[in-house]
C-alpha cells in the first residue's frame, strides 16, 4: 500500500465513512430509497460535510453499482438540485450484508 500523508489518510477515511453512511441510510428508507436532500441534510447536521453537495460520493457509489438515480436526466452532480431520489440496488444490499467487499466503502 502506498504511503499516504496524515491529511490524505484522514480524507480517505472520511470518504469511506460517508459512502457507508449513504448506503446504510438508504437501507433504512422506504423501499431502500430516499431523497438525496434527506441524506445530505443528515450528513450536514452530523458535521460530516460542510457543503450539501455529495455528488462525488454518489458518483462513486453509482459507478460501483450500489445505487441508482430515479427519474430522467438525473445523475450524481444534479440530483441535489433536482430534488432527486436515490435507490439502493441489489449489489448495494449485498455490500451492506457483507456478501461482497469494497475497501472504498466503510459499512
Amino acid at each position: 500500500m502506498a504511503f499516504l500523508d496524515e491529511m490524505t489518510e484522514q480524507e480517505v477515511k472520511k470518504n469511506k465513512t460517508i459512502r457507508g453512511y449513504i448506503l446504510r441510510s438508504l437501507a433504512k428508507g422506504s423501499n431502500n430509497t430516499l431523497f438525496v436532500k434527506q441524506i445530505s441534510n443528515a450528513l450536514y447536521a452530523e458535521n460530516q460535510i460542510y457543503n450539501p453537495d455529495i455528488g462525488k460520493y454518489l458518483e462513486y457509489l453509482a459507478e460501483a453499482g450500489y445505487i441508482e438515480f430515479t427519474g430522467k436526466n438525473i445523475h450524481a452532480y444534479n440530483v441535489y438540485a433536482k430534488d432527486g431520489i436515490i435507490k439502493l440496488t441489489r449489489k448495494g444490499v449485498d455490500l451492506l450484508e457483507d456478501t461482497i467487499q469494497d475497501p472504498g466503502v466503510d459499512v
